[in-house]
């Protein structure tokens, strides 16, 4: 499977998102303030990761339960002959699960960077790759209770209505809280 050259400022069409690979390859913004993100939904809500903590984003196939694992480990999966956990985020970070299971549920498998283990993170949807200016990120949301909440700033997007909030989480952070059970 190659690599796919994401241009920074598009959203990822609905038909690149299954096993879209978001390498380091994707090119960098052109400040050296800006970040890129992988942005998603859980719920009604919207949040971010940053997009080098990221492998890929693919449709999910089938997840074999674990026994006795908690009720946010939703099970394993075999990802190319890997056998990779897949974290339920939103049962993990306590959202209500508001709506229904959508049928555009992805799954972003984490860098093995950023963990040892294959792991992946089911979301309700995956919706862009894009640039954010670091004047965009408010990063006041970061502070000693960080370690709890697991957030890195809160991010501004320009929409045509006026701004939308996403919540850049820490996803480092919420893999180490989570080592022991993997």
């Amino acid at each position: 499977m190659g690599t796919i050259i994401v241009d920074p400022s598009s959203e990822i069409p609905e038909t690149d998102l299954s096993r879209t690979s978001l390498s380091s390859r994707v090119r960098k913004g052109k400040n050296n303030d800006d970040m890129q993100f992988v942005e998603f939904m859980l719920g009604h809500e919207y949040f971010a990761v940053n997009l080098f903590h990221t492998r890929e984003v693919i449709t999910p196939t089938e997840i074999t339960p674990l026994p006795n694992t908690p009720a946010y480990i939703r099970g394993v999966m075999d990802l190319r002959g890997s056998i990779t956990t897949i974290i339920d985020l939103k049962i993990l970070l306590n959202l209500t699960d508001e709506i229904e299971q959508k049928k555009r549920s992805r799954i972003i498998i984490l860098d093995q960077e950023a963990s040892e283990k294959p792991v992946g993170i089911l979301v309700d949807d995956v919706y862009s790759v894009s640039t954010h200016h670091a004047d965009d990120i408010d990063r006041n949301a970061e502070d000693e209770i960080h370690t709890i909440r697991n957030i890195l700033g809160v991010i501004r997007k320009n929409v045509k209505d006026g701004h939308k909030l996403i919540l850049w989480l820490d996803i480092q952070a919420i893999r180490a809280s989570i080592e022991k059970d993997l």
